[in-house]
């Protein structure tokens, strides 16, 4: 899946968290589906892509995230109710809704997407996910996505990409630096 210059700078980084702080339409959800799959592809892999509510899981990934692993033959088993795909290298990738992070507790996972982090609370991050990526061996890897929205949690992890810790990289793109929306 190709990718305009923005989406390549998130992609290549060898930072195992990633935050994109980015206006509508730079190709956030696009890029999220390549990085899942991209996560997935290597065999017994747990996934995860997180959204502030359910329904919103189901509008924004869902359907393009079948469609594209779909077109690759990379799915053996879709679960519509649970939003999961099982591939046929025995990767997982669900889709969740953080409105309840007590739910996501227990499980490991490889790689987890966070989508419009600003709405999500930030105990699902520091108390549920990064425990459930730092018991992986190698540890696992997380993309923050979102627009902006103030002074908040979100923009706390922005700016340990900053400069502040080695393990985060930050990136900041305006609507029009996507190449999706004219001028």
């Amino acid at each position: 899946m190709p990718l305009n210059p923005a989406q390549k700078a998130v992609a290549n980084s060898d930072a195992r968290c990633r935050v994109l702080v980015a206006g509508r339409r730079l190709g956030k959800t696009f890029l999220s589906v390549r990085e899942l799959a991209r996560y997935a592809r290597q065999p017994k892999k747990r996934v995860l892509y997180i959204c502030p509510t359910y329904q919103m899981g189901r509008d924004i990934i869902w359907t393009d995230l079948k469609e594209r692993l779909g077109n690759l033959n990379w799915i053996a088993k879709t679960n519509e109710s649970r939003l999961e795909l099982t591939l046929v290298n025995d990767s997982v990738i669900c889709i969740k809704s953080g409105d309840n992070p007590d739910a996501l507790r227990g499980g490991g996972y490889d790689f987890v997407v966070f989508d419009e982090t600003s709405d999500l609370k930030p105990e699902l991050w520091y108390e549920v996910i990064r425990p459930a990526l730092s018991s992986q061996k190698p540890p696992g890897e997380a993309l923050f996505c979102g627009t902006p929205k103030g002074m908040n949690w979100f923009k706390g992890l922005y700016d340990l990409g900053r400069g502040q810790d080695p393990d985060w990289a930050s990136y900041s793109y305006t609507t029009l630096e996507g190449g999706n929306v004219p001028e």
